[in-house]
């Protein structure tokens, strides 16, 4: 009788105040107050209205944590489908035919085509100047003379713009094999789409 008089007293207190808060601690008593309890508890904190009718339940922290993560989970998905129909929907818009989205691609694909041939006619060229200037080299070396410092610089530079380029062309044979296969797929979608 002690604990429902002093549940009511708290009900009218927190009915004012605002919020009620029940948790029941590690031994197994449950609190009521106005207010949250100072520390974290292990099967969470519920909060209750004015009438003392539970507004949010009890979280233990792990919970919490898995229903955060579920939501997040909900959201990037929501996102995603926004996404989705917003590219679906340039898509048909941009395009008045699949034969039109083909022709765009092609154009699109042989510029990048265009600059990966371009990067691999400058590395056939280098690969062309490293060899000379180790020739260069090598003839000094078999006639017994110290190689010349310029050969030995340009040499590093060479080399240094050799690796430099490799680099580049692994990007542009990416970015190239990336813009097929999103071709591809913006072709199915398209045919899907249109019902073609």
């Amino acid at each position: 009788m002690k604990t429902l008089a002093g549940l009511l007293l708290l009900l009218g207190t927190a009915a004012n105040a605002g919020g009620l808060y029940k948790w029941v601690d590690e031994s197994g008593k449950v609190h009521y107050s106005d207010s949250p309890p100072l520390q974290s508890q292990q099967q969470g904190v519920a909060e209750l209205s004015k009438q003392g009718t539970v507004t949010k339940p009890a979280e233990s922290p792990a919970a919490r944590q898995a229903r955060e993560a579920a939501e997040a989970a909900q959201k990037q998905h929501d996102v995603q489908r926004l996404e989705n129909t917003r590219r679906d929907n340039a898509l048909v818009e941009s395009y008045a035919s699949l034969q039109q989205l083909q022709a765009e691609r092609a154009k699109q694909q042989a510029v990048l085509q265009s600059a990966l041939d371009a990067l691999q006619l400058r590395a056939q060229g280098l690969a062309m100047q490293v060899r000379n200037t180790q020739q260069d080299i090598a003839q000094s070396q078999r006639n017994k003379q110290a190689p010349p410092q310029n050969s030995l610089r340009n040499l590093k530079v060479l080399q240094a713009e050799q690796q430099d380029l490799a680099k580049q062309i692994t990007v542009k044979q990416q970015e190239l094999a990336a813009f097929r296969q999103k071709t591809q797929n913006d072709l199915s979608r398209y045919r899907q789409l249109r019902g073609e």
